[in-house]
């Protein structure tokens, strides 16, 4: 369809040349095959404009369709998150705590603490969790004395502070819980 749209301008000019052959006015032949040509050259630029648009809607539908599949990529979606998850993060006044979390696939945690160096008993938390807006941290419910915000990476969870938020600094590497 668009080769016949290019061309019919294109047929209409050597018409017009053949006529310019056998006209006396040259002039008027020429004001015709002037305005042959602009009418030729406005086709193909309208087609040229045709095809851009339809290249833009392409461009577009293919970002959309990326934006979609990068939204639906995550942790929840694409990991194989539930499991146990075991380390000794840092203690203020102990050796550490030994960390144990389980997180099951039905969306239920159990949490164990034992303090290195004290004694008494482990500390034992179990309850349901939720995921945040964006499928990569669960949120253990139920807990307000300690952190209870986990970004669930490859093989491992990784403890973050009591505002949510990711620990950083020397010590960092030793909030996450490897994959048991």
């Amino acid at each position: 369809m668009k080769k016949t749209y290019l061309l019919a301008p294109l047929a209409l000019v050597v018409a017009l040349v053949g006529c310019e052959q056998q006209t006396n006015e040259p002039q008027e032949a020429q004001s015709q095959v002037e305005s042959s040509l602009d009418d030729a050259q406005n086709a193909v630029k309208e087609g040229t404009e045709q095809a851009m648009d339809s290249a833009d809607n392409a461009i577009d539908s293919a970002e959309n369709t990326v934006s979609e599949m990068v939204d639906h990529h995550n942790a929840k979606t694409s990991l194989d998150w539930n499991g146990t998850y075991q380390g000794v993060v840092p203690c203020a006044d102990c050796e550490g705590i030994d960390t144990t979390l389980t997180l099951n696939p039905d969306n239920t945690y159990s949490l164990t603490k034992t303090y290195l160096g004290k004694e008494g008993e482990a500390l034992k938390e179990s309850g349901t969790f939720k995921w945040d807006e964006t499928g990569s941290v669960v949120i253990l419910e139920g807990l307000t004395d300690s952190p209870n915000h986990f970004f669930v990476a490859e093989n491992q969870v990784i403890m973050q502070d009591m505002n949510g938020e990711t620990i950083e600094g020397d010590l960092a590497e030793m909030y996450h819980l490897k994959k048991q």
